[in-house]
């Protein structure tokens, strides 16, 4: 019988392993930058798509991320959970709760909220079954968690439904938009969430604070109050690397 030697890894799985070595055995501390690619390109003798392929599996991994315009550093950004389900539950909004509450479970948290009414876009108006020239509450929110940049979301409502409401203003109150829908008897009963992902424009990479290379999830949520009437479109973007999106589903 021949013996058969092994196949020999690929070069960038074998600078992965190194570099995850060093990881493991603390030679980059918490949230230290990598060296550059090309210091990694001298170190390894290897071409620059090499390296890069070899970042990529350590980035899959979860063990480091890219920062725009800085680098590659160790990630210490614990992932926010993301429970489709559990967050739109009436029991959180229903009881005064945010639904970030239930998304960062107590880690600091901060929102930049712009409100206007404006005239609604023509995909909006589509969803709501207006007319042209329909006006709409547009309710503008750039999130961030410890400091991080990880999501943008726009909401649009019916500017004749929410007209006198908290929904008008920067703050709606305990509860949230979904809250004061419920006040005027148009709590929301059902929601769909429509999910793509791609790579981010110029000006949302900028946004976000992600690289070109950093995939950005979008997420077009409507909601629905009794009679089956929309009465709200959010439309979200995440950055991939800061979300672990969860389903859960009863058979």
């Amino acid at each position: 019988m021949t013996n058969r030697a092994r196949p020999r890894k690929p070069r960038y799985q074998e600078i992965a392993d190194d570099l995850r070595a060093e990881i493991e055995t603390g030679v980059y501390d918490g949230g230290k930058r990598l060296p550059s690619e090309a210091g990694l390109m001298q170190r390894f003798g290897a071409a620059r798509g090499t390296v890069r392929d070899a970042i990529a599996v350590l980035q899959a991994e979860d063990l480091t991320e890219a920062k725009k315009g800085s680098g590659v550093y160790l990630r210490t950004f614990e992932r926010i959970r993301r429970d489709a389900a559990q967050r739109l539950a009436r029991s959180n909004w229903g009881t005064g709760r945010a639904i970030w509450d239930s998304d960062l479970k107590g880690r600091r948290r901060h929102e930049d909220v712009e409100v206007e009414e404006v005239e609604a876009p023509e995909h909006i108006m589509a969803v709501f079954g207006m007319r042209p020239g329909s006006r709409v509450w547009r309710r503008s929110r750039l999130h961030r968690a410890e400091g991080r940049f990880v999501q943008q979301s726009t909401s649009y409502l019916p500017a004749d439904l929410v007209a006198g409401t908290a929904i008008t203003r920067p703050d709606t109150g305990a509860g949230g938009t979904y809250a004061r829908l419920a006040d005027i008897g148009h709590a929301p009963i059902r929601f769909r969430e429509e999910i793509r992902s791609r790579l981010p424009l110029s000006h949302e990479a900028k946004v976000l604070g992600v690289t070109m290379s950093t995939p950005v999830m979008l997420i077009a949520r409507t909601a629905f109050d009794i009679d089956g009437q929309p009465v709200e479109v959010n439309e979200m973007m995440l950055d991939s690397n800061s979300y672990v999106l969860e389903y859960n589903f009863n058979s």
